[in-house]
């Protein structure tokens, strides 16, 4: 699994998330911020582990959601 923090995932996530719905990428950008300002004060990678966690479960519900909805 990659590290928090990761420039590449976090763009990864990013395009993906553009992709299924531009308004949930302008939310990803601003809780982005958020998740890096509290790790940063936390002293902890836990924010933004779960910044990213939270993202993947979108993506893989609004992609099956998607897929479900063509059959």
């Amino acid at each position: 699994m990659a590290e928090p923090g990761d420039p590449l995932v976090e763009a990864a996530l990013r395009v993906t998330v553009s992709g299924l719905d531009l308004a949930a990428a302008e939310r990803f950008d601003r809780e982005l911020i958020a998740a890096r300002q509290e790790a940063e004060e936390a002293g902890s990678a836990e924010p933004l582990e779960f910044f990213l966690h939270r993202w993947r479960v979108f993506i893989a519900l609004r992609r099956h959601s998607d897929d479900a909805g063509e059959n």
